[in-house]
């Protein structure tokens, strides 16, 4: 959904730059893709009997780098075609404040205080959405604001399922519910999870099938 939101910002520009569309998209593959999960995994240890403790800190810090040089090479092409030196020190500030949230939310820093619903879709959904919508057209705009507050609604949207989802399948298994008047309801939890886990699919769905579309109606003449 992140690249999703990378395309859709993209394309809503009034000028849209291939290679600064791919290079956008490669640095959020790095840096939240591979370098945030890595990072999240180092923490709170989901994955240890896949990868090893090295093996993840090499996921976390070789394209944590790479993400951050792309942003620098981001920032030297902003100043070559504009001249101004104010254009790439927006982008720095984006830059800083996604990295701020790459350690901020994964590490539970502050006791977690950014580890929440509004940081990820703020991160996750808000800012790929303007820092490709600005990487193209270097300027901040009214729509690029509202899509932006849009998409970090669909990434809201999809933390929350995915949280309750997850929640569930880690308890031990639902048999029934039991009601204020003590009727039951047979209930397993696969039939409890199983509209939220197809909505929680369609939105990824729909989400991406907007930012294609978009992309095509921008690239064809």
């Amino acid at each position: 959904m992140v690249l999703s939101y990378v395309l859709i910002g993209a394309a809503l520009s009034p000028y849209f730059y291939p290679e600064r569309v791919v290079l956008t998209l490669l640095a959020y593959f790095l840096g939240l893709g591979l370098s945030a999960h890595a990072l999240n995994e180092l923490h709170a240890s989901h994955w240890v009997e896949i990868l090893s403790r090295r093996e993840l800190e090499t996921l976390f810090v070789v394209p944590f780098i790479g993400a951050i040089s792309v942003g620098a090479y981001g920032m030297e092409m902003l100043y070559t075609s504009s001249k101004n030196v104010l254009a790439p020190l927006v982008l720095l500030g984006f830059i800083v404040l996604e990295t701020f949230f790459l350690f901020a939310y994964n590490l539970d820093l502050w006791s977690g205080k950014f580890h929440n619903d509004s940081s990820f879709a703020l991160s996750w959904g808000a800012l790929p959405t303007m820092i490709s919508f600005y990487a193209n057209a270097s300027t901040i705009t009214v729509v690029a604001v509202l899509v932006s507050v849009a998409t970090a609604a669909t990434a809201a949207v999809e933390i929350n399922l995915s949280r309750w989802c997850k929640d569930f399948r880690r308890r031990k298994l639902l048999t029934e519910l039991r009601f204020e008047d003590n009727t039951k309801l047979n209930l397993s939890t696969a039939e409890l999870i199983g509209k939220p886990e197809k909505a929680l699919k369609l939105i990824v769905v729909t989400v991406d099938l907007i930012a294609i579309a978009l992309t095509v109606h921008k690239l064809l003449p």
